[in-house]
């Protein structure tokens, strides 16, 4: 059994990610232009990357004895190229932040493999946003 607070932490994440892949797929399909079809790619891409981490964190909810919640964040996505970018880099440095405290919190309660999972994420997404910003110029 793991704590509230990580159990509360971990729906956090859950939804994040849930959002992110949604706004992702909305996103790849949206972007027109051949100068933009790196950054489809790239978002199109993600999906399948960001869907993994949300199944991950579903099924470590219920390993530590919670309930998975989804409340994803449903806000449109932006249609400007450039903008999306932006929004996407600083949404994935919040991640980073997110999951390193997950470790942290992993780590304090014992939990060595969810402790450097959530690591092994952080820099997942990290490297999501230096991507971004090399597409973004």
């Amino acid at each position: 059994m793991a704590s509230q607070e990580l159990l509360n932490k971990l729906n956090d994440a859950l939804n994040r990610e849930v959002s992110t892949f949604l706004r992702y797929m909305l996103q790849g399909a949206s972007i027109k232009g051949a100068e933009w079809e790196p950054v489809r790619q790239m978002y199109l891409a993600e999906v399948a990357d960001e869907v993994g981490h949300a199944q991950y964190l579903a099924s470590k909810i219920v390993m530590l004895g919670g309930t998975p919640s989804l409340n994803p964040d449903l806000t449109p996505p932006p249609t400007d190229v450039k903008t999306m970018l932006q929004n996407d880099i600083a949404e994935e440095q919040t991640d980073v932040a997110g999951y390193t405290k997950l470790a942290e919190l992993a780590e304090a309660e014992g939990l060595v493999d969810l402790k450097m999972t959530m690591e092994d994420q952080a820099a997942d997404e990290a490297g999501h946003a230096e991507l971004m910003l090399r597409l973004l110029g």
